[in-house]
Parts: C-alpha cells; sequence; structure tokens
C-alpha cells in the first residue's frame, strides 16, 4: 500500500507545502541565504512532531520510507521556471529533514536512499544559484556516508560542499584561490590530480631554464627533473647552469619538496 494513501502521511505533505508558501515569503522579502536557513530550520520542530504523531509505523506501513514520493517531486518540474524548481526541491529538502529526524529508526537501506537524495537535492541547490543551501544538504550527506562507512561517496559529498562553499563566497582573492586549490586537487579529494600540477610544473621549470642557457633542453629537462624530486647540490649547479638558471632550480626545488609532502599527506589523510 502506498504510503502517500495514509491520512497522516498526507496531513504531513499539507505541512510541508504550507512551510513552503511562508518561505516563499521570505524569498519575496530579499532575505539573505543565512536568513532562508533560519527560517527552513525552524519548521522543521513542529513538522517532526506532526510526523511522529500521526504517520504509522514502518510495520503498518510495509517498511516504506514514509514521504518518499515527496523526495522525488522536484524531479518531475522540468520547466525552466526557477520559480517552480525552488519550490519544488524546498519542499523535497523538508520532507527528507522530516523523515530524517523522526523518530522510526531507518534501515541501512533506506539511510543509503535518504543520502543519495540529499545529494541529489545539493546539486540542485547548486544549479540554482542557492550554494548556502547546497552546503546543508551536502553536510547531511556526507554525515550519512559516515554512518554507513561509504567513504568514496562521503569524499565526493564532502568536495561538492566545498565546491559550493567557495561558490558562496564574494568575488576576491580568497575565492580565486579556492578555485585554485580545487583545480590542482579537488580540495584534497582528488590528490592524483596533483601529478598533472607536478608535470606541468617540471615543463615550465624546464623550459625556462632551458632558455636562460647554456644547458640544451634535454639537460634541463633532466636537472629539473632530478631536483624537483630531490634538490641538487651546489656542485652539480655549478657550470652546468647559468646564474638565472641555478635561481630557477631553487625555486623549482621548493615547489617540489612542497608538491610532493602535500600529494602523500592527501594519500595518507583518512
Amino acid at each position: 500500500m502506498p504510503t502517500s494513501s495514509f491520512p497522516g502521511v498526507e496531513s504531513v505533505i499539507d505541512d510541508i507545502a504550507k512551510c513552503e508558501l511562508r518561505y516563499r515569503d521570505g524569498t519575496e522579502k530579499k532575505l539573505g541565504e543565512e536568513e532562508l536557513l533560519e527560517l527552513l530550520d525552524s519548521y522543521l520542530p513542529p513538522l517532526v512532531y506532526a510526523f511522529d504523531s500521526r504517520v504509522p509505523s514502518p510495520r503498518e506501513r510495509g517498511g516504506d520510507l514514509a514521504l518518499e514520493k515527496e523526495f522525488y517531486e522536484w524531479r518531475k518540474t522540468t520547466s525552466g521556471d526557477p520559480d517552480a524548481r525552488r519550490a519544488a526541491v524546498i519542499r523535497s529538502f523538508l520532507a527528507t529533514e522530516t523523515e530524517r529526524r523522526g523518530q522510526f529508526r531507518l534501515s541501512r537501506t533506506q539511510t543509503g536512499r535518504i543520502a543519495a537524495h540529499y545529494d541529489a537535492i545539493g546539486k540542485e541547490f547548486v544549479a540554482l544559484g542557492m550554494p548556502g543551501h547546497a552546503m546543508s544538504a551536502f553536510q547531511s550527506a556526507a554525515d550519512l556516508f559516515l554512518q554507513l562507512q561509504q567513504k568514496p561517496k562521503r569524499e565526493l559529498s564532502l568536495l561538492n560542499l566545498r565546491r559550493a562553499q567557495q561558490q558562496a563566497r564574494p568575488r576576491g582573492p580568497a575565492r580565486f584561490f579556492e578555485a585554485m586549490y580545487d583545480a590542482i586537487c579537488g580540495y584534497g579529494y582528488r590528490p592524483f590530480r596533483m601529478l598533472g600540477w607536478m608535470a606541468l610544473t617540471l615543463l615550465v621549470f624546464s623550459v625556462a631554464v632551458w632558455l636562460c642557457g647554456p644547458a640544451g633542453y634535454v639537460r634541463s629537462l633532466h636537472g629539473c627533473l632530478i631536483n624537483f624530486l630531490n634538490p641538487l647540490s651546489f656542485g652539480d649547479l655549478d657550470g652546468a647552469f647559468s646564474g638565472a638558471g641555478q635561481v630557477l632550480l631553487v625555486i623549482e626545488s621548493y615547489f617540489g619538496s612542497i608538491s610532493m609532502a602535500i600529494f602523500f599527506a592527501f594519500l595518507v589523510r583518512d
């Protein structure tokens, strides 16, 4: 029997729709994202109370998630109207939060479905230009994936969380450097990207050292490769490279030491 056919479930869904209408009033008042999130949070205690007091137990409803139908309603909103999409995903977010915070214990499978749904909602929030809301959804997904001990999915949610956080920042140096951090290593969740960064560093410095002379390109590339992994001594530098080339090799050695240390730190982190 579909869970939505139970009167208690239908009444909770009606309450969620009313909360979304009040939320819409907040958007029309041009409230900021933090204020809108506080508004959503204020709706949850009465919604959870209604859910706990009206919705039948999992045994009576066949073990299904009570509000699962409402979880996926937003995916049916395929129009390009951002207001309609926003209204649908807010209702879905409230339904997901209500079910998660309710009194009924969730099975491992149900927890996994809710976690995946949080992740999907977060992506929709990002697409709608609501990074603060997305951060909340991705954090919830990461918490549930941690509970399920699903490390790859948790790390993907945390990566999406950091990207939403970066999107929420005002334009400026901090946002630029965070974007660089993402491009180089995916905020530490994509460490093997750093291999591309290291290869680019070697290419740039080998060309620069070669242009400084007198060593040829093969000698410059070989010197940069060795220097990147193990800094050359003064005896190796004398005569083989010009003064400017030696300065570049010293700078490259710092890049190499720092890059290798960060790369291995990312590999062994939890």
